[in-house]
């Protein structure tokens, strides 16, 4: 469904590739070889899959950037391509290049931006990246495939080996009407009282925050990775932690709260998981700023970032990544499977929604 509708797209272009003749034919052009790789991409296996995975996102990104209403036709700063919508290379790199790819496992291998089409799209869809130096020009903090990853919500359940960093957040906002109640706490019957406060759900808090000496700290420190969250905070006035590790899948689970905004006269609020949260495939979540950038990643940029790697590995090393994809002899190939099949019944949408998003 979600790959008949990009096709409707193409007879009438949102965005900029509606009015520029130009933008139009890359727009279409984009989209067809996208539509193409995925569709080769289903009739084979993981050797070869994450490169056609892979190359059909990176040209559905030119789609994007053509579409994008932000970007002009023609570059007005200097040293600005010509046509600024334009996406040109990877605008990725692995640090380390053949060693790394032959290192110990996939998690560790370090990723930064390039110049190129990753942090060009990166602006455009308003997203965090993967920068390589600070303002001094000093090397920035390293970003992993397995940091990256754990962002991708539908990895849930198929992680890669190593421990749990920074996954993304399921987001789910209280309502006074329903607040659910957990073993250590009663939150529902609290907030009755306190309307000045907000409060949501948040699941997948990795064990060792939960399980640390000084819970608060931790999860303070924790917290403060999610730069949406704002001013949260994790203590309810009694000073305790509300939190419970039954969630659906197994996760440990926090309630969060802030002070609620006072709303403009006249003005609607919008609901707390618009203003905290990012919407991926109709549901909340909340995402980490990784390494040194500011902003989380893109939704769409942490796909292209793991795809990247993974079609890198495919093709430059491919004794290393026939081990890795081994089922009966690598931890890390049941969870690459379940990534590759993920791509292809999600990026449609995905790539839909991008585009609604900049045109």
């Amino acid at each position: 469904m979600h790959q008949q509708m990009l096709r409707a797209m193409r007879a009438a272009p949102p965005g900029a590739a509606a009015t520029n003749t130009v933008r139009k034919q890359t727009f279409c052009a984009a989209l067809e070889q996208a539509e193409q790789m995925f569709a080769a991409a289903k009739v084979t296996d993981a050797m070869t899959r994450p490169l056609l995975v892979y190359y059909g996102l990176n040209q559905a990104g030119r789609a994007i950037a053509a579409a994008a209403s932000s970007v002009p036709d023609r570059g007005h700063r200097p040293g600005e391509a010509a046509d600024p919508w334009k996406l040109t290379g990877h605008g990725l790199k692995i640090l380390g290049g053949t060693n790394a790819m032959n290192g110990p496992d996939i998690t560790s291998i370090p990723l930064i931006e390039a110049p190129g089409a990753f942090p060009r799209l990166a602006e455009i869809l308003k997203s965090g990246s993967l920068i390589a130096k600070r303002p001094d020009k000093t090397p920035a903090a390293e970003v992993t495939v397995g940091q990256i990853w754990e962002t991708i919500s539908d990895t849930v359940g198929f992680s890669l080996p190593g421990p749990a960093d920074l996954p993304v957040l399921a987001f789910q906002e209280d309502t006074l009407a329903s607040a659910p109640m957990t073993r250590h706490g009663t939150l529902g019957a609290w907030s009755a009282t306190h309307p000045g406060v907000e409060s949501a759900r948040l699941e997948g808090i990795p064990q060792r925050v939960m399980t640390a000496e000084d819970r608060e700290t931790a999860l303070k420190n924790f917290l403060a990775c999610y730069p949406t969250l704002g001013n949260v905070r994790s203590i309810r006035p009694d000073g305790r932690i509300d939190w419970d590790r039954d969630s659906a899948l197994g996760l440990a689970v926090v309630r969060v709260f802030w002070d609620a905004p006072v709303p403009v006269a006249g003005q609607a609020l919008p609901p707390l998981e618009d203003r905290v949260a990012t919407w991926y495939r109709g549901q909340p979540f909340v995402f980490p700023a990784l390494g040194e950038n500011t902003k989380p990643l893109h939704p769409l940029m942490a796909w292209w970032a793991v795809l990247y790697a993974l079609s890198m590995l495919a093709r430059y090393e491919p004794c290393a990544w026939q081990k890795r994809i081994d089922i009966d002899g690598s931890t890390e190939a049941a969870a690459i499977e379940h990534l590759l099949q993920a791509a292809l019944d999600f990026l449609p949408a995905l790539i839909r929604d991008a585009i609604s998003e900049v045109s």
